[in-house]
């Protein structure tokens, strides 16, 4: 047995019948994820928010693994015994898949995808399906074809059972039943919490129009989802849209966007230094061994180094991001507030000698990598749409949490709660200009 103390869960165990596990855990590519906080910048905001990648993934599979032994009590109607036999029968497929999941994630969490322009999904398909990564050797070891089934499960496309693409990828799944109860913990914010033993004691699975959901109990479910969603409504809201987090992701983005301009490479940095050339390429199975060398503290290293660049943007960045000197966020009232404003920074940034395109910055929280249809401005856009078709993956999941009844029928949470309806009514959304705090010492008006 392999066990696990945790902050979220007490104890994770891994027993001798889940010995591929074991050694998926092992691999170089999992054990990586030990070296990427889970909410990237969040520290600086949340002191606290020091958590990995890697103890969230053992977190995710802990749940399925936790929901798949609870399906065998599912009361799930007379119509969908089916469904609850299906996702029992790929248990091992499914919790290899809750374990990878987050397996391609870069470092300094959603900002480094604003350089790549690649999600970290197509990075983590590409680590499963790569022949040279020990995570590969591994799934195929244990049975031919497993890796590209967990990819597709990944995908959201693997059409042998819907039900454990749900499962992983939905409204009400284990991803991220479990970032939320850990990100909240590990913040201190105590308004993102849920009880997550009765979550998984009333959660359903159903059918609606012929799509498997997963679900809560119609009678007993309802306070919980209640929860759920506010806790995803404040964790939003206080955490995930922090204006100083937010700040420092843009920040980031702005340094390796200047770092690239430049050509600022480093020696022995193969990793950083495709990045910097627009090289890492998820097509090319070559550039997944330099994709997999970036880390927090590479990017750290970097950032000390280009500290002391000739170049004052990218030094100014880098001393900025050492010293927590993270840009100012100004809340911005309607359009005309914020031309007005961006003219005024924008002819601040002029009087400085800097460039206004790295010194001012109009940000938009919604346009953040967290995508929730209860919560987010619009859900998913027709510009989400056309970007997930053009790279082949659905990312939509299921867009809506049914409660079910004895007989299976769904109901939609906000038809059925009129809390939720309230929130949904009231999406978050926080725009934002970004400018350099040290400005308002000489008169820089908001």
């Amino acid at each position: 047995m392999k066990s696990f103390r945790d902050p979220v869960h007490n104890l994770i165990a891994f027993e001798d019948s889940d010995r591929f596990v074991i050694d998926l855990i092992n691999t170089a590519e999992f054990q990586r994820l030990r070296r990427i906080r889970q909410l990237g910048m969040g520290n600086i905001a949340y002191p606290g928010a020091e958590h990995s990648r890697f103890v969230h993934s053992l977190g995710v599979a802990h749940m399925m693994r936790r929901v798949l032994d609870a399906s065998a009590d599912w009361q799930d109607g007379r119509h969908n015994g089916a469904l609850r036999a299906e996702v029992r029968a790929y248990r091992n497929l499914a919790i290899a898949a809750a374990l990878l999941h987050d397996i391609g994630h870069g470092p300094f969490s959603h900002a480094l995808e604003g350089v790549t322009s690649e999600r970290h999904e197509l990075w983590t398909t590409a680590i499963i399906r790569s022949p040279m990564t020990e995570v590969h050797q591994v799934l195929e070891g244990y049975e031919s074809g497993f890796a590209e089934q967990v990819a597709q499960i990944v995908e959201k496309r693997f059409e042998p059972s819907r039900a454990v693409v749900k499962l992983l990828s939905s409204q009400l799944d284990t991803d991220r039943i479990d970032y939320l109860l850990r990100d909240a913990l590990m913040t201190g914010a105590g308004y993102g919490t849920f009880d997550v033993e009765w979550l998984i004691h009333v959660m359903r699975i159903g059918e609606v129009a012929g799509e498997p959901e997963v679900g809560l109990d119609l009678h007993k479910g309802q306070s919980i989802a209640e929860d759920y969603i506010m806790c995803r409504y404040y964790m939003y809201l206080h955490v995930y849209f922090h204006k100083t987090t937010r700040a420092a992701e843009v920040m980031v983005e702005k340094l390796l966007q200047r770092a690239r301009m430049l050509g600022a490479y480093l020696p022995g940095f193969s990793g950083l230094n495709a990045l910097l050339e627009g090289s890492l390429d998820t097509a090319a199975s070559a550039r997944t061994a330099e994709y997999l060398e970036l880390d927090d503290a590479v990017l750290w290293t970097a950032i000390h180094l280009w500290s002391r660049n000739p170049d004052d943007v990218l030094r100014d960045f880098a001393q900025r991001l050492l010293n927590r000197r993270v840009f100012r966020g100004v809340d911005v009232k309607d359009g005309p507030h914020r031309l007005r404003l961006m003219e005024a920074l924008e002819h601040k940034a002029r009087l400085h000698g800097v460039p206004p395109a790295f010194y001012v910055v109009h940000d938009t929280a919604a346009s953040h990598a967290y995508q929730d249809a209860y919560v987010s401005p619009s859900g998913w856009d027709d510009g989400d749409m056309a970007a997930a078709t053009a790279e082949g993956i659905d990312r939509r999941g299921s867009e809506q949490i049914y409660l079910f009844d004895e007989r299976g029928r769904p109901y939609e949470l906000s038809e059925q709660s009129f809390i939720v309806k309230a929130v949904r009514d009231r999406k978050v959304k926080i725009e934002r200009v970004l400018y350099p705090e040290d400005w308002l010492r000489d008169g820089t008006s908001e």
